[in-house]
């Protein structure tokens, strides 16, 4: 109620370079900041869009603003047609971030994606699941060892680089049964099960117990709450990554 449409009109070129302003910043901050946190740039610039309209809060603010003096009513009158009309404008922007993630990130994630036929040759082997720092360093024992594996993650870089070095890794989510399937499960003979998130390594495990009841699996829990609740979704052995890195550190203090 407290937008005003003649602005509009009257003030355009300032509310569209305000308007810029606000979304492409925000676009461009939310950006930098989901590429430092290790999503891809496509998806980074997809929540950027995602996140850069402002939000009712601001009505509050700048209704506080001028009742403290600290900002007049007809630059409060200004802002407030600013963020309500880049709050209409999500549904577009929306829309623009899948038509951008469509256009350049799903070919390449498609050929990153999991085929039967790739892995029916494929016995006794081990699925790592999470191909970050602890499943690479999996993936580079196995290797070594001649132990055939395949890897899985959802995170289309961490593929890529995996593909980079001529290893079966696959794009995939590793609590689908689907894609479990896809690298063979029902013939593997062990599950490493690594991934970032809490939520994730349990709903593959779940996943493994209750399809694949064949397969053993070791995860790596973020502690020891997090581990017990991993045995009774059926994991086979639980290692809390709050406890193994003080062994280590224990034993190598002991051993000097």
């Amino acid at each position: 109620m407290s937008i005003d449409p003649k602005l509009l009109l009257s003030n355009f070129p300032v509310i569209a370079g305000a308007l810029g302003l606000l979304i492409g910043g925000k676009t461009i901050l939310v950006a930098l900041v989901g590429k430092l946190c290790g999503i891809s740039i496509i998806s980074a610039i997809r929540v950027g869009l995602l996140l850069a309209p402002g939000g009712e809060f601001a009505f509050v603010a700048f209704g506080e603003a001028v009742n403290q003096g600290i900002m007049s009513s007809q630059l409060s009158s200004l802002l407030f047609l600013v963020v309500g009309i880049s709050m209409a404008l999500t549904p577009w922007l929306a829309a623009g971030g899948q038509l951008i993630a469509s256009r350049f990130e799903l070919v390449d994630v498609r050929s990153l994606l999991p085929v039967e036929s790739e892995t029916d040759d494929l016995h006794d082997h081990i699925i790592i699941c999470g191909f970050g720092r602890v499943g690479q360093i999996i993936a580079q024992l196995l290797s070594e060892r001649l132990i055939p594996f395949v890897a899985l993650d959802v995170r289309s870089d961490r593929v890529a680089m995996g593909r980079a070095l001529d290893l079966p890794v696959y794009f995939g989510d590793s609590g689908s049964p689907e894609v479990l399937h896809n690298v063979g499960a029902e013939r593997a003979c062990a599950a490493a099960i690594t991934l970032d998130s809490p939520g994730g390594n349990y709903r593959t495990v779940w996943a493994l117990s209750k399809h694949f009841p064949n397969v053993k699996t070791f995860v790596r829990a973020h502690d020891v709450d997090h581990g017990l609740n991993l045995e009774k979704a059926g994991a086979t052995a639980v290692v809390p990554e709050t406890v193994e890195p003080s062994l280590q550190l224990a034993a190598a203090v002991l051993s000097q």
